[in-house]
């Protein structure tokens, strides 16, 4: 069954290809179903390669995605073209028809491109990848002008649905009080995507656009690890053309 493919609402030059998926379609069964693109969760391998190519044919790309082994680090790479096992949760690459994708299923995955469509990437980040600055760290390398820079996060947890004990509300107090919501005594509501537009904007990035889909209230579409624990992931892609 074809993997559903949605596109990305966000002012991206004309040769940028970009989307990201749900969970309809595939070949994923039982708590993986239907269309999980990682093989790090416990997935059948045999179902997981299904989907990917079953997605790389639907795209029509010529080569096989940068697929990441995302450890929540704060890893930028620079690819050229197809690697395996590329450690990393943050890729980018001006080759033409390679896609970079991004996992997600809670955590926020962001799209990236210049302005002229000469360079594109991915970043993956949840709270670990916040405090540890993994995207000033992924603009500073991505381009001299962060003015240049266009920047799409896709569906994740809403804050309503996201709740952090101290010691992560320690961790990310730098960046601002404001990503915060006090619960109750011991935990705080956490506001990922307002976190990192205040990382972009602090380093100069203005032009960025969200999807406000929330992962843990559409499991029906997305895959949730804070709903689900062990669960399938979604992929966000981007190339040019």
């Amino acid at each position: 069954m074809p993997i559903q493919i949605k596109k990305v609402a966000w002012d991206a030059p004309d040769n940028i290809g970009c989307c990201y998926t749900t969970r309809i379609g595939g070949y994923s069964k039982n708590k993986f179903s239907h269309s999980n693109l990682s093989y790090d969760v416990g997935d059948s391998r045999i179902s997981v390669r299904k989907n990917r190519e079953e997605l790389k044919k639907s795209l029509n790309l010529l080569h096989e995605p940068i697929w990441m082994k995302q450890i929540h680090s704060s890893y930028i790479r620079k690819v050229t073209d197809t690697t395996k096992d590329l450690v990393s949760d943050s890729c980018y690459t001006s080759t033409v028809g390679l896609a970079c994708a991004v996992l997600s299923a809670d955590c926020l995955p962001i799209l990236v491109c210049n302005s002229s469509g000469s360079k594109v990437g991915v970043i993956h980040t949840g709270w670990r990848g916040l405090a540890s600055g993994i995207i000033p760290k992924f603009v500073t390398r991505f381009s001299k002008n962060p003015k240049d820079i266009i920047c799409w996060i896709g569906p994740s947890i809403s804050p309503e649905n996201y709740l952090v004990r101290e010691d992560v509300y320690k961790k990310l107090i730098k960046i601002s009080s404001k990503i915060f919501i006090k619960h109750d005594a011991e935990r705080w509501n956490l506001d990922l995507k307002q976190a990192a537009k205040m990382q972009l904007k602090s380093k100069g990035v203005n032009k960025i656009f969200t999807d406000d889909m929330c992962t843990y209230q559409n499991s029906n579409l997305y895959y949730s690890y804070r709903g689900e624990n062990n669960t399938g992931r979604i992929a966000s892609l981007i190339w040019i053309k």
